[in-house]
């Protein structure tokens, strides 16, 4: 009766707060902090990625570009970038972007005292480390590498480091605390009724990077179309189901079963986009019964993967079983490889692999917007036809993720968040298991070609090391990779482009019918 009542009074007061021309979106949770890559979560992300943009931004098919730079030079010895900026950017408070601007924003970003998530990818504990920044002229800023990486300008673009955001230096207050964001995207900062709604407003000054017209991930077409943004907290799911039903909201993520009921609607659509995410079952390398590849590999062969993922995301995801997202720029005809599915051959490899009918449990959990659950349990009848023994284990999502970091489980049933270079999504799951339990692959082949892909700036030669790296997970099978992650959102009908990229809200050239 609470929950109901609740429900009641929110969607009251969002039907008395969206009379202004505002897209009205739910998102499950507050946001955590209004500082770039500070204290932050995906949901935060979302938000912050309509405020602030970086020298580069990632591009939908995973390639980084100019963003607030209009040209990046790389050295031919890869160790120095030089970043033009563009001379028409300006901040929301009318200030324009300079260089010096963009070299206290790096230093800002690597003071400790800041607490940028980012800091340990960027100052020589990681893979990469900066060794120095200048502002050449007004325009120009120069940044020196230790060493050559592939991943530096894909770093800098993440979600999680806040997109490397340059804000104005009036966004911290006189005693140097931070205030707010006063950045430079297609919306700016307006007001924050914590637990309640975050309201960003229109920027009027806002010019895009260069583009052909049409959004493209970070970068593309950018504008404004609409007065502002009013992001409500809403985590109840039967709530934001009522609020698009009756209007009251404009968009918001929904489960995949509502999706019939949504189409049939008159006021509602639904919105379907892949992200570069993965839906898979995680293998414990290391246990007695699955240490063994040619059990690993006859549990691939078992799956129909077509059927599985058909049914599993209710006929949204086509398979993919790769670690590389099948609209990545580096999805090779190599990539497409995956084992067939071979009940015969599954069973003669069981058999070979010495196998006796060893219990095999699966961790599921039950959240509604991703397959865990399903997927485990279609996995179950199939694996059940060559004989193993497959028993489903349901947690919470919170003590699933807590067994994986401990490696404490023989498989998961797993979805995992957009990583949008390859390399990034590898080092995800390949490493040191004694160092870090929540690694899957410690095959010593993969690890040193994971690493090959941070450092190598040749395209060719990283496809080349990408290919390889899929040829041998498909001998060694550390975990079974289903399909690409898929956003399923409902709209009012009148809600006119596309309002999600990589599960965040993209709220710019988005607009109403009139």
């Amino acid at each position: 009766m609470k929950s109901l009542l609740l429900a009641g009074t929110i969607l009251m007061a969002l039907t008395s707060a969206s009379v202004a021309r505002d897209i009205v979106i739910a998102q499950s949770s507050d946001l955590r902090s209004n500082n770039p890559g500070v204290n932050r979560d995906g949901n935060t992300d979302g938000v912050i990625l309509h405020i602030v943009e970086g020298l580069v931004g990632y591009a939908n098919n995973g390639e980084v570009k100019p963003l607030l730079a209009e040209s990046v030079a790389m050295s031919a010895d890869g160790l120095t970038y030089t970043f033009k900026l563009r001379p028409d950017v300006k901040f929301h408070n009318g200030k324009a972007l300079t260089a010096d601007e963009v070299v206290w924003n790096w230093n800002r970003y690597m003071d400790p005292v800041t607490k940028w998530t980012c800091i340990k990818d960027f100052d020589g504990s990681g893979t990469v480390e900066v060794t120095g920044i200048q502002a050449t002229d007004a325009t120009t800023v120069v940044m020196t590498l230790e060493k050559p990486s592939a991943v530096f300008l894909g770093l800098m673009s993440r979600p999680e480091c806040g997109y490397t955001g340059i804000i104005a230096r009036e966004s911290l207050a006189a005693d140097g605390s931070f205030d707010k964001p006063i950045g430079t995207g297609p919306f700016q900062w307006d007001a924050w009724k914590k637990g309640e709604y975050i309201h960003l407003s229109k920027f009027a000054g806002y010019v895009s990077p260069a583009n052909d017209g049409k959004p493209d991930g970070m970068v593309g077409s950018k504008r404004p179309l609409v007065d502002g943004i009013k992001f409500m907290v809403i985590p109840d799911a039967s709530t934001v189901k009522a609020g698009l039903q009756s209007g009251v909201l404009d968009t918001a993520e929904i489960s995949p079963d509502l999706i019939p009921e949504f189409e049939k609607s008159e006021k509602t659509k639904v919105i379907i986009s892949q992200n570069n995410g993965k839906n898979l079952f995680y293998i414990q390398t290391r246990d007695p019964v699955l240490s063994k590849p040619g059990v690993r590999r006859a549990m691939a062969m078992a799956l129909d993967l077509d059927e599985l993922v058909a049914a599993a995301s209710n006929g949204t995801g086509k398979p993919n079983g790769s670690m590389v997202s099948s609209d990545s720029v580096y999805f090779s005809d190599i990539q497409k490889k995956r084992l067939p599915h071979d009940l015969a051959a599954a069973k003669k490899e069981l058999a070979a692999s010495g196998y006796k009918g060893e219990p095999i449990s699966i961790i599921a959990n039950k959240r509604g917007n991703v397959p865990s659950f399903p997927a485990a349990v279609i996995a179950q009848a199939m694996l059940q036809q060559i004989g193993v023994n497959v028993q489903i284990e349901v947690l919470d999502y919170a003590t699933q993720v807590d067994r994986r970091r401990s490696g404490n489980y023989q498989i998961i049933s797993q979805s995992v968040a957009p990583r949008l270079d390859p390399a990034l999504m590898y080092s995800f799951y390949t490493g040191d298991k004694d160092k870090n339990a929540s690694l899957m692959w410690d095959n010593p082949k993969a690890i040193a070609l994971m690493k090959a892909a941070y450092n190598e700036i040749d395209g060719k030669k990283r496809q080349a090391i990408f290919d390889e790296f899929h040829e041998l997970m498909l001998q060694d099978m550390p975990g079974i990779f289903l399909y690409d992650m898929i956003d399923v959102w409902g709209a009012a009908k009148a809600l006119k482009g596309q309002p999600v990229w990589q599960s965040n809200a993209r709220l710019w050239e988005v607009s109403f019918d009139k």
